[in-house]
């Protein structure tokens, strides 16, 4: 490797899309970052002792805004963009049916640019730590030994970690053995509750029912995930929090940042891209400490970030440390690690 080559930490391989967002009685939001790529990179920088070293991959058409670059280029990242002038940039329509930021639905206004591994080749990005894959099953099978071609025909030592959050449409029944049998590939497995739920059973849970998810985690972690069986699963469940799980880590159930009781408007705004955003951290998280609950303090920390604006946080400097919307990340996270020692969860990883 030459030596002029940057150490890159993570990259995403999901989509940075350009939304515009509705609410009732408001104007309409033009150009908002979004999209599962925008959130992940967000919660690896969240962290990043040098933000060179946090890759971001973007896949921009012949439309793709100078401002939302320009927004992208002051995080200060190892920012990549691939350009198409024969597309359109992936745009998005996401609206909101009540001023609560709950109900909403979501479109593509154009037909979405998606990445994939090649869309590393010639740039650092080839080179990261870890990776995060926004895939259906059969995507995973082609896409993670791609990859790992790739990054051989490159003479890059080692496997990266590979984070896999699963596309949504894809989550169903039919589809459960083809999410076995692509778990086996990857070191993190990262569904929502809702998802996991609609890969395992046939209609919505009409409750919140953290046991059934236990065993659908069980079911995963027996099949495996990991080409060792080593790997580990994380259910993200929103207010609930998040379920880790892995054949040498015990079930353990963290909460998030934002309690209940904390969901005042004040602070929560909005969860888009708040799991994404937690993925981010949690790579980070691993990355720094290789332990996956740690990572998983990192996440919630992380996707704290997310919640509490439309679309992407601030970020300032002062004197010598970053500030994000006005909050240091790392006294967040202290505070978060103090409140787990004070509710005495029980993870002697934490405690």
């Amino acid at each position: 490797m030459d030596s002029s080559t940057p150490l890159i930490s993570c990259v995403s391989l999901g989509m940075v899309i350009i939304d515009e967002i509705r609410m009732p009685g408001k104007l309409p939001l033009i150009d908002v970052i979004g999209g599962s790529a925008s959130f992940v990179t967000l919660g690896n920088r969240l962290f990043a002792q040098h933000p060179e070293q946090v890759g971001c991959l973007v896949l921009a058409g012949k439309d793709f805004p100078a401002k939302a670059e320009a927004a992208l280029q002051e995080w200060g990242t190892a920012l990549v963009i691939r350009r198409n002038e024969d597309a359109q940039s992936t745009r998005g329509l996401l609206e909101y049916k009540d001023d609560t930021f709950g109900p909403k639905s979501f479109e593509y206004t154009t037909r979405p640019l998606r990445a994939s591994p090649t869309d590393l080749v010639d740039s650092p990005l080839l080179r990261a730590k870890a990776v995060h894959f926004f895939a259906t099953p059969e995507e995973i099978l082609i896409q993670v030994p791609e990859l790992l071609r790739l990054r051989d025909n490159d003479k890059i030592e080692g496997r990266p970690l590979l984070v896999w959050e699963p596309l949504p449409v894809s989550c169903k029944p039919l589809n459960r053995q083809a999410f076995l049998d692509a778990c086996k590939l990857v070191d993190v497995f990262s569904p929502n509750h809702i998802e996991i739920t609609a890969i395992f059973a046939d209609g919505p849970a009409k409750d919140f029912q953290p046991e059934k998810l236990e065993s659908y985690g069980t079911e995963i972690l027996d099949s495996s995930i990991g080409p060792q069986g080593q790997g580990t699963l994380i259910i993200r469940a929103g207010e609930q929090g998040s379920l880790t799980m892995g054949r040498s880590t015990r079930a353990t159930w963290l909460p998030p940042f934002y309690t209940l009781e904390d969901m005042k408007p004040s602070k929560v705004v909005d969860p888009t891209g708040a799991g994404n955003t937690f993925l981010g951290g949690y790579m980070a998280g691993w990355l720094t400490t290789t332990c996956h609950i740690e990572a998983t303090c990192h996440g919630h920390v992380a996707a704290s970030f997310a919640l509490e604006q439309i679309g992407l946080p601030k970020v300032e400097k002062k004197g010598d440390e970053e500030l994000w919307n006005g909050a240091s990340v790392m006294e967040r996270l202290q505070k978060y690690k103090v409140r787990l020692r004070d509710a005495k969860v029980q993870s002697e990883n934490v405690l």
